[in-house]
């Protein structure tokens, strides 16, 4: 079995590679996307970090999921269980959480880890609110557009006409959940064929890795974030819509 981990921008893409690799899979590094993929595993954490463009290599995503080897797992947030079919030795491991939490996450990576980003940087935008403001502006449709495709494959696993998809093989979790709950872990282990035994020491080991995604360390209020224009943006985006119908079908978030 090969392991395809889709998620949500900031809800533990890093996180479960780190975390599913400890229960015996292999990393392969792979962030999939569409015709293209950051091999990251060729590249520091810091390089990962601050630069990603550093590590993109041109490739159809059909190709460079068959190429893996049985054992492998990738990741994205391109939405390859919406084709399960094609990939009848992938499972599907779906992680979601709040779009408020990814929005800031995402912002934060945008303004304070990445330097590739000039259209966000202090010296373009010396104001922190400001800046996220433009974030929510520019790029926030463009997020909330992935949380579409993630209740497109929740959809899919509550139709029973749509077995064609193999949405046996789709593994929902909420990522907030998983960080505070081992219960959460053991039962993505056994959906793996894992030993569910595992999955508590495999966990608390990801917590304490150095990971891509890892916090800057930086003291961030991120509630003062959510100025008056801020919050007229998030609402124009209107990713509570998706929140909403996320726990109809059944979202934990």
């Amino acid at each position: 079995m090969k392991v395809y981990i889709y998620t949500i921008p900031k809800a533990g893409t890093y996180f479960l590679a780190d975390f599913i690799g400890r229960l015996g899979f292999r990393n392969t590094g792979f962030h999939v996307n569409q015709n293209r993929f950051l091999n990251t595993a060729k590249f520091d954490v810091e390089t990962n970090a601050k630069f990603p463009g550093r590590a993109m290599e041109k490739k159809l995503f059909i190709k460079t999921l068959r190429d893996m080897n049985d054992g492998d797992l990738a990741f994205g947030h391109f939405p390859v269980p919406m084709m399960a079919f094609m990939f009848p030795d992938f499972f599907f491991v779906c992680s979601y959480r709040h779009p408020r939490q990814t929005l800031i996450s995402e912002f934060i990576d945008f303004r304070f880890r990445r330097e590739d980003l000039k259209w966000l940087d202090r010296e373009t935008i010396p104001d922190d609110k400001m800046a996220f403001a433009t974030y929510l502006e520019k790029h926030g449709e463009n997020h909330v557009s992935i949380f579409s495709q993630m209740l497109g494959i929740s959809l899919l696993r509550s139709e029973p006409l749509c077995k064609r998809f193999q949405t046996n093989k789709f593994h929902m979790l909420h990522f907030e959940a998983l960080l505070k709950d081992h219960k959460v872990a053991e039962d993505l282990a056994v959906a793996l064929g894992v030993d569910p035994a595992l999955a508590a020491d495999a966990l608390e080991k990801t917590k304490m890795a150095d990971l891509k995604t890892k916090a800057t360390g930086l003291e961030i209020d991120r509630d003062a974030l959510w100025s008056d224009q801020a919050e007229e943006l998030y609402q124009r985006i209107n990713a509570d819509a998706y929140v909403i119908r996320g726990r109809e079908l059944g979202w934990t978030i």
